[in-house]
């Protein structure tokens, strides 16, 4: 009885052994062939990819939109090489494809945020409110674009900070573009008893001796409040992004120096203080 189990399980071992032979004479050259194709699809990815971008940049094309049709046609190639190698098992590509959209559409449910990200990169790609090197001002960050992907926008702020913004945070916000330039503000508070002509005068002349302000848009000057103890002098000028700090810190100095040559006060908040006595209680 023992010696006819043993006799079983060796015949079966061996139609094991003898399918499992038969599975690799028939696709170790199928398998090997998939692979191959698989390999030199991601070559002729990278190698069209390298190809097209110094094509478009020869073009002068836009660096994100560049960026993005090489990934696109990467993807392509390299999908198009998976689909052949899977037709070599005998894999028919119809019902695989609607297996994936099935996929696609329950994943869409689990991924929207992430979705969303790529969906509004699509969106600045095309729409173009900004482009790789400029300066922008979204919400209450300020800085150069670095970077930008279908994902993410690589944006350093004026103190160097590098910040990444998903594009979906970009999408419906308002962007304010100043591409080469970047806006520098400047307030002074002068006295109630200044002559208002004059201040305005000085600031003028510190901003017009300065070679770093940009002339386009023209530099604006005039009053822009009246506080509790001072008139404030508010400019509105233009720079190049690298030379914000140094004009700013310039054109302060400027301001204190001719202010003080030309004795115009820079009040500082007064509180008067009236003490009553009390002459009954005394």
């Amino acid at each position: 009885m023992e010696g006819s189990l043993f006799g079983i399980q060796l015949m079966t071992a061996q139609e094991m052994a003898s399918k499992a032979m038969q599975f690799f004479q028939k696709y170790t050259l199928t398998l090997i062939g998939s692979v191959i194709i698989v390999a030199f699809g991601w070559i002729a990815a990278v190698l069209i990819g390298r190809w097209l971008r110094r094509m478009l940049l020869k073009r002068n094309a836009d660096v994100t939109i560049t960026k993005f049709l090489v990934q696109i046609v990467k993807l392509l190639i390299i999908a198009f090489a998976l689909l052949i190698s899977l037709g070599n098992f005998g894999i028919t590509i119809a019902p695989f494809i609607a297996g994936l959209s099935v996929v696609g559409l329950g994943a869409s449910f689990a991924l929207q945020g992430p979705l969303s990200n790529y969906a509004a990169g699509a969106t600045l790609v095309f729409t173009k409110p900004f482009k790789v090197g400029d300066i922008i001002e979204i919400g209450d960050r300020i800085g150069e674009v670095e970077d930008m992907t279908l994902a993410r926008t690589l944006v350093r702020t004026l103190d160097g900070t590098q910040i990444v913004i998903p594009n979906k945070k970009i999408i419906g916000e308002v962007i304010h573009n100043y591409s080469g330039h970047k806006r520098l503000d400047i307030k002074v508070g002068i006295g109630y008893n200044t002559d208002v002509d004059k201040a305005i005068s000085l600031v003028k002349g510190v901003i017009a001796g300065q070679k770093m302000v940009s002339q386009k848009p023209q530099p604006k000057v005039g009053i822009s409040e009246f506080a509790d103890s001072s008139m404030t002098v508010y400019a509105r000028l233009w720079c190049r992004q690298n030379d914000y700090w140094d004009l700013m810190f310039a054109v302060n100095k400027g301001i204190h120096d001719e202010f003080a040559k030309n004795g115009v006060v820079i009040p500082f908040p007064q509180r008067d203080v009236h003490v009553y006595s009390d002459k009954k209680g005394a």
